[in-house]
């Protein structure tokens, strides 16, 4: 059995080889990778109801679907836990030189899942509500929704900067790229610029696959997220209204209205790995 200091020394001299970057392979890869997530954010969710946006007399806050007639949390406060599960990446580029050093030009494709535990509530289920009318704090509204995870599915451009040396088999990089996001929360999805921060190290195993691991820095610019939230308590239907009309809620009739959600801005880090398959070389 191999010891786990000769895999250490194994893995050091693979490292300090003499294999020369000079000689790296040019032309168009693919690449794929895995991206462990391990710090998500969301910014403060607000909200506006029509065009308007909501004010501490709204009380727009956040509660199980069970108990949509409680206080609940505040929305502004709300916090939920970001685990990650799962991300993952393709990627279609280009490998060249450029003043002694090498980079990479890439489109890529990445899926991302973020498991959300909704803290201090029982389920992902839950009811946003607020007053529309601080004079009558008894017409309350709310919309249900379920908040679960988050998912981006993301097309981003890409290049990168590789430091070469003609002493060891591996280059550290640099790379930033921009896009959009397609990004599916509270069950509703929309469209979203996106950009990232990648650094780290490429290891080059032989003349057509590399392999690389470093830090990347993943965020969406925030939208609103429009909702339809009907007012609470004991309803009944109408057969004879006009749909297209605005009820008036001392009508008895079911009355529905547009509430947005939105965030300025999510972000997850982490490190990814992965590795390159080059299609053709040159010396």
């Amino acid at each position: 059995m191999i010891s786990k200091k000769t895999l250490a020394v194994t893995a050091l001299a693979l490292l300090l080889s003499q294999q020369s970057f000079a000689s790296e392979t040019e032309g168009f890869y693919f690449g794929s990778g895995y991206y462990g997530q391990y710090l998500n954010y969301t910014g403060e969710l607000k909200a506006k109801i029509g065009d308007t946006a909501a004010t501490a007399t709204n009380n727009v806050s956040v509660n199980d679907r069970s108990a949509q007639n409680t206080e609940g949390q505040s929305l502004s406060k709300y916090k939920g836990d970001y685990n990650p599960p799962f991300a993952a990446n393709v990627a279609l580029g280009y490998t060249g030189e450029l003043n002694g050093n090498s980079y990479r030009a890439e489109l890529e494709g990445m899926y991302s899942s973020v498991k959300v535990d909704n803290i201090g509530l029982t389920s992902g289920q839950m009811t946003i509500s607020y007053t529309k009318d601080k004079t009558r704090p008894e017409e309350s509204y709310g919309a249900i929704v379920n908040h679960d995870q988050i998912e981006n599915i993301s097309v981003m451009a890409n290049v990168y900067h590789h430091w070469k040396s003609d002493r060891f088999s591996f280059s550290p990089y640099v790379g930033v790229g921009v896009g959009a996001t397609r990004m599916t929360m509270f069950e509703k999805s929309s469209i979203r610029p996106a950009g990232q921060l990648k650094a780290g190290l490429d290891y080059r195993i032989n003349e057509d696959v590399n392999m690389h691991i470093g830090y990347r820095g993943f965020g969406a610019i925030g939208s609103d997220i429009k909702l339809t939230a009907k007012r609470l308590g004991q309803v009944v239907d109408d057969p004879n209204n006009d749909k297209k009309k605005k009820l008036n809620p001392s009508s008895g009739s079911k009355v529905t209205e547009e509430i947005n959600i939105g965030n300025q801005l999510f972000h997850t880090h982490g490190i990814e790995a992965g590795l390159t398959f080059h299609f053709a070389s040159k010396a």
